[in-house]
């Protein structure tokens, strides 16, 4: 998972597989309004938080299935749960912990109540030592990369982008079930690009959704607040 848009999205198609109706919120304090068997049972605020509709009854198993689904999604769009830092590491003064600067560049990893360990990637002015042009991520592999680009580790054209490990992984696919002349071990290769591809963006092993989540939220900057 990259974002928290990426959680967003499968968080709510598996509400709506659950029966809930996730809509976009109308109040600028939460994401996302949802209703149950037409009635507004809970909030999902801008701090990932399930908060209940205290106007209405809503029975306990509601509230519990409705976090449920939130931490099993966090889980199954692969955040990372093993802490990457220990006590050695430098703690920021936001509560972070930083795991890497090479040539005025930081990655540093912070611990989220939903999404496991969240990372960031940022540059630091030389003269104020102010924080410039932050990147959060929801994904390890990602932070990682960005981290390598960014400070000149490694030459951006020998990575990836999300985008494109889409477009790869959709062809692949589509060659693995249709091309009947692919040998055996081209196909075991194929297999094993997919998984790696998969482990990067475990939200590609779900199948077709019946919840249109860009139809109803659209682009939404708001999303990634909170992080």
């Amino acid at each position: 998972m990259r974002s928290k848009t990426d959680f967003y999205r499968l968080f709510f198609e598996q509400l709506a597989r659950k029966g809930f109706d996730v809509k976009r919120s109308q109040s600028s304090d939460y994401i996302a309004d949802i209703y149950y068997k037409n009635q507004l049972v809970a909030y999902f605020s801008k701090a990932d938080t399930v908060i209940q509709n205290p106007f209405v009854t809503v029975k306990d198993k509601v509230m519990r299935l409705i976090n449920d689904t939130a931490q099993n999604t966090a889980v199954k769009v692969g955040i990372c749960r093993d802490c990457p830092y220990t006590d050695a590491n430098e703690k920021l003064p936001n509560g972070s912990y930083k795991l890497a600067e090479y040539n005025g560049v930081t990655l540093a990893c912070k611990e989220h109540h939903l999404f496991g360990y969240v990372f960031s990637t940022y540059r630091t002015a030389p003269d104020s030592g102010e924080i410039l042009a932050r990147q959060v991520f929801y994904n390890k592999e990602f932070a990682g990369q960005d981290f390598a680009k960014r400070s000149g580790l490694v030459d951006e054209k020998a990575l990836f982008s999300e985008e494109e490990l889409r477009v790869l992984h959709a062809g692949l696919v589509k060659m693995s079930i249709l091309d009947q002349d692919v040998s055996n071990d081209a196909r075991e290769s194929v297999e094993r690009i997919l998984d790696k591809i998969e482990e990067i963006m475990p939200e590609l092993r779900e199948a077709d959704m019946d919840f249109d989540f860009d139809m109803e939220f659209g682009l939404n900057d708001e999303m990634e607040m909170g992080g």
